[in-house]
């Protein structure tokens, strides 16, 4: 004979898992089809010691349980052994609830919860975040926890991402780790226009469906979000701002020559040194970013100033917290003392660690027409515009052509896609440790956009500490052999799905006369090196 439980006459602490309604809304992708989170009603199963069972014995309980619950006698004691009231089962059938019945333990009561479930399961992970079981927000991350927060409660909620482009980016990203030997990734696929985020990933990733109270440290590395909780020296595509800078302030103009052989050495035991020494001596500013020439950048820093550099680039919103839909925001790393020396290391990529999103963020807006954005998880209407501007189209004009001349003659060559006209710069960083930059590995990361006659899209894909490996025809560990050639092969796949037009006869264009002669370009592409850092 069996005596199966009727009411619930006793109860967990007070949880949202125990009400009588879904608790949370279901959560789908931009189109509304694809069901990213969605809640149902399980069966829990605990052991409840109460004080009127005087002669509960642990011992035997935990025997008697162990066959049906599949667990070893010692893990069971250890955990009935841990207060008066300890879960057993989460999600059991009604075969598992009978034979647990059948177990002859009278403290098991069995509970009726509403459990969060991931059918993508790791899929867009670092955006979803993970509930526990009883949707405490102290126990969640990411968008869940965001809802928890905020007490939304519709029924359904559509965010941004696009599902394809998501798994697409996942899935390059991921074969990609593998290939290039790396420890880590991130990638964000962002629009230019009004912010939206159709796609973020962050490498290694975890599965939310897993995640409980006893897993949570264990799986802290697995669940920490580069792209928006990481802060780092991004290296030589943070020269994009340098350059748009300068023509910005009206400072310098694209034909403006720059000695790239000059010593420059301020509080250096050496001198300043370009990854590959120029075979010409004057490079104009377009070549300088070209070529990605670090001496030419301090220059231009140099001429811009210090203070104008750190408003410029906190109008950008590099050196702020972003806010988006997600609470576990970090913060971008700063420079002790902003001086000289640090204005110059900034210039090219060192001594400033940004948030990812926020980099990507900005260099939409560089090449937006110079129209700042705001991210976002949610779709924005049709109708959405913004008027804020950083600079101005001319200039905004300016960096789509020389970044449009770094892929199709430079570093990221890679990167480039017929018919899409990407436009881009690479970055290699030395990862800083010790208080030097030597011997702790590289950093790689491209950022670009496209179409590049009128970006719709942009798209960051960073490494860190990607390996060259001969054998699989990897020849280098810079971004021109890895994060450029990934960046190429996600946009060679989400570029149809997004509706973005294939037109191999258009090209960037460059309206802007007296600025710079084809001479100058057509010298430059001479001495650009074939695989530049």
């Amino acid at each position: 004979m069996s005596v199966f439980p009727g009411d619930v006459i006793s109860e967990p602490q007070f949880s949202l898992a125990l009400s009588t309604k879904k608790p949370l809304p279901d959560i789908y992708d931009r189109t509304g089809k694809n069901l990213l989170v969605t809640t149902f009603k399980t069966t829990r199963a605990a052991v409840v010691k109460r004080s009127s069972f005087k002669n509960f014995d642990v011992h035997k309980t935990a025997n008697k349980l162990s066959p049906y619950l599949k667990e070893e006698p010692k893990v069971l004691l250890e955990r009935l052994s841990s207060g008066k009231y300890v879960e057993i089962a989460n999600d059991i059938s009604e075969k598992q609830k009978y034979d647990i019945l059948n177990s002859g333990v009278a403290e098991v009561e069995f509970h009726k919860v509403w459990r969060r479930v991931y059918p993508s399961k790791s899929l867009a992970s670092h955006i979803l975040g993970y509930s526990n079981r009883d949707f405490d927000q102290k126990s969640s991350s990411g968008f869940e926890r965001w809802l928890y927060k905020n007490e939304i409660k519709n029924n359904k909620i559509n965010l941004s991402i696009n599902l394809n482009v998501q798994n697409h980016l996942e899935n390059i990203l991921e074969n990609a780790i593998t290939k290039y030997e790396a420890e880590a990734s991130f990638g964000i696929v962002l629009n230019a226009k009004n912010g939206e985020i159709l796609a973020l990933a962050s490498f290694p990733n975890f599965d939310p469906n897993t995640v409980n109270n006893h897993s949570q440290s264990k799986t802290a590395n697995q669940r920490f979000n580069r792209v928006i909780q990481g802060s780092y020296e991004l290296g030589s595509v943070m020269k994009i701002f340098t350059l748009a800078m300068a023509l910005e302030e009206e400072i310098i103009n694209l034909s403006d020559e720059f000695d790239v052989w000059k010593c420059i050495n301020k509080s250096r035991k050496k001198c300043l040194s370009d990854y590959r020494k120029s075979k010409v001596q004057y490079l104009n500013a377009a070549q300088c970013l070209i070529n990605s020439s670090n001496i030419c950048m301090a220059q231009i820093a140099h001429i811009v100033g210090l203070e104008t550099q750190k408003r410029f680039l906190s109008e950008t919103g590099l050196l702020d917290e972003q806010f988006i839909e997600l609470y576990e925001m970090g913060k971008p790393s700063l420079p002790e003392k902003w001086n000289e020396l640090s204005m110059d290391q900034i210039s090219f990529g060192q001594g400033l660690g940004v948030v990812p999103l926020s980099f990507a963020s900005a260099v939409a807006t560089v090449v937006n027409g110079g129209f700042l954005i705001e991210p976002t998880l949610y779709p924005r209407d049709k109708s959405y515009k913004t008027n804020a501007k950083l600079i101005t189209s001319d200039v905004s004009e300016s960096m789509r052509y020389v970044m449009r001349e770094v892929v199709k003659n430079g570093s990221g060559k890679k990167a480039d896609v017929e018919g899409y006209a990407v436009i881009g710069k690479t970055g290699t960083a030395d990862i800083p440790c010790n208080g030097s930059y030597e011997g702790c590995g590289n950093r790689t990361s491209f950022v670009g956009a496209f179409p590049g006659w009128d970006p719709k899209y942009v798209i960051l894909i960073s490494y860190e500490k990607p390996k060259e490996n001969h054998a699989r025809g990897i020849m280098g560990e810079s971004s021109y052999h890895n994060s450029g050639p990934t960046a190429g092969e996600v946009i060679r796949l989400i570029a149809p799905i997004l509706n973005i037009e294939h037109n191999p006869g258009k090209e960037v264009k460059y309206s802007i006369q007296g600025d710079l002669n084809n001479g100058l370009i057509e010298d430059c592409l001479l001495y650009t090196s074939p695989s530049p850092r």
